[in-house]
């Protein structure tokens, strides 16, 4: 019964806070123009993503008020990740509105991710193909900082088309839910049950023709849950993290993100200037609608989250035969 609220209340609140955070962006001008760059077409208000924050926050509330032996368990892992939700959210949101500069945004996004790696949200060691394993010491508090700006920019990205990154981020949750149940984890799976009502219910409003964006409030925050999420349910053994699973999962926006690099560096720009060649144009220029080519991506999300759950119940197995 508790799981079912903890989806249902999320979702609810998500529904019921979308047009209030859209009549707010209209009201104060927050609002995505059309461009050379975008596919849409007029003004649309942004600051969806406040809807998605605040039924997440809402979310965590049934969770202390159901569960509050889990809070006080995992009291400092949850308070990072509010707290980093939250940095990243105001972040976006002001980004949203008055443009900020690349640079001090990526200095923020360090500081909430290295918060959230020195509470918990990190990894220790890596599971290698050919069963290879790769302790990484100090290395560790880097790479998982890396892991969580990195995602968190990829999903800012990705968001380009109506229900895109809203879709493919409840592939994403549905996958690592499944992973980290089954590797016997007991926060990540409620918290991506919270996440996935949240998100769902925004998509209410997003799907084309959309009538509002999530916008970088929403991306940044929602990218920088999903990174804390999908590395922490790839642990299967006290930190001890197979690399392929968080891989998978968050191989679309990814390889996007490492494609778009690699080609504004190509151009000479910096590697967070904007363009129209990201994945989802180039199958929109093909001929796909907005929707179809959504469906597509989000479809091959589900597929790479298939694979990674696959990857997890061998290695499940793998451990049941070596005890």
């Amino acid at each position: 019964m508790h799981y079912i609220l903890y989806f249902l209340i999320p979702f609810l609140i998500a529904i019921l806070a979308t047009p209030l955070f859209k009549r707010f962006a209209l009201q104060h001008h927050v609002v995505a123009r059309q461009n050379h760059r975008t596919v849409h077409r007029g003004e649309i208000p942004k600051l969806g993503g406040g809807a998605i924050f605040l039924a997440f926050l809402i979310g965590l509330v049934v969770l202390a008020v159901t569960k509050p032996e889990m809070i006080l368990t995992n009291v400092k892992m949850l308070a990072s990740l509010a707290a980093g939700a939250t940095v990243l959210f105001f972040l976006g949101a002001i980004d949203d509105k008055a443009d900020l500069n690349c640079n001090f945004k990526l200095a923020i996004e360090i500081l909430a991710a290295s918060v959230a790696v020195a509470t918990g949200w990190r990894i220790e060691a890596l599971l290698l193909p050919a069963q290879q394993e790769l302790t990484l010491g100090f290395l560790s508090y880097p790479i998982s900082v890396l892991w969580i700006v990195g995602v968190a920019n990829s999903f800012n990205m990705i968001d380009g088309l109506d229900g895109l990154a809203g879709g493919v981020a409840t592939a994403i949750l549905l996958s690592a839910m499944a992973i980290s149940a089954l590797f016997g984890n007991t926060l990540v799976p409620i918290i991506c049950i919270i996440l996935a009502g949240a998100v769902l219910g925004f998509l209410r409003y997003n799907i084309s023709p959309a009538s509002i964006f999530m916008g970088d409030s929403g991306s940044l925050s929602l990218g920088f849950l999903l990174a804390c999420l999908t590395l922490n349910a790839a642990i299967f053994d006290v930190n001890k993290a197979a690399l392929l699973i968080p891989l998978l999962l968050l191989g679309l926006p990814l390889t996007d993100t490492l494609l778009a690099i690699f080609r504004r560096w190509r151009k000479g720009i910096h590697p967070f200037h904007a363009d129209r060649e990201h994945v989802h144009h180039r199958l929109v220029a093909l001929g796909l609608s907005q929707s179809g080519a959504a469906l597509a991506l989000v479809g091959l999300t589900f597929i790479l989250g298939v694979m990674a759950y696959l990857v997890a119940h061998g290695i499940q197995m793998d451990l049941k035969i070596l005890n």
